[in-house]
């Protein structure tokens, strides 16, 4: 674990202290006993996403995120909003941008050891994006544990549960959320 990792869970726990318990953020990478599922249906997912009008990314009721996120990052990500008046991370990382707004969506998918990941490749208000959805397949069928995003342009890169852990960890510290850009 690096120093900056363990800062931040540190952090993160510090913050978790004082809210009911939590379950674990961050993706159980560890290969299920379960009946496999095509991945095609994970990536039928977040297609589905991106191409909803009404879609609120990581935002919106609890039962809109628990729809495609894990419980565990759906109620993470829940409680930040709650805690940071619904800023969250300060921009919404499907997109890589405080706007939805996507046109041109390409996708393809991958096994991976702890389920499938899905990447997206789009224009979010005409800027080119790019955005890996880390997916587990769960009770109710595939749901994103995580999510990596990076611009093509600058070659920023980021996932949302770091975002996350730092934005707790400024609230911690009695800061309020800061925009990640």
């Amino acid at each position: 674990m690096t120093r900056k990792t363990a800062l931040v869970a540190g952090a993160l726990s510090l913050v978790m202290a004082g809210c009911t318990a939590l379950p674990e953020v961050w993706p159980n990478r560890v290969t299920s006993d379960a009946a496999p599922v095509p991945i095609s249906e994970a990536e039928d997912l977040i297609r589905s996403l991106f191409e909803s009008p009404d879609w609120e990314g990581t935002g919106g009721e609890m039962e809109a995120r628990l729809a495609w996120m894990t419980p565990a990052l759906a109620e993470a990500s829940w409680r930040l909003a709650s805690v940071t008046d619904n800023i969250g991370v300060g921009m919404e990382p499907s997109v890589g941008s405080i706007y939805i707004f996507v046109t041109e969506a390409r996708y393809s998918r991958r096994a991976t050891p702890w389920g499938a990941e899905v990447h997206v490749r789009f224009l979010n208000t005409n800027e080119p994006r790019e955005t890996w959805f880390e997916m587990v397949q769960t009770p109710d069928g595939w749901r994103v544990a995580d999510i990596v995003g990076r611009d093509p342009i600058t070659g920023r890169t980021w996932r949302y549960t770091d975002q996350m852990a730092e934005v707790f960890a400024a609230v911690a510290r009695g800061e309020g959320p800061r925009d990640p850009s």
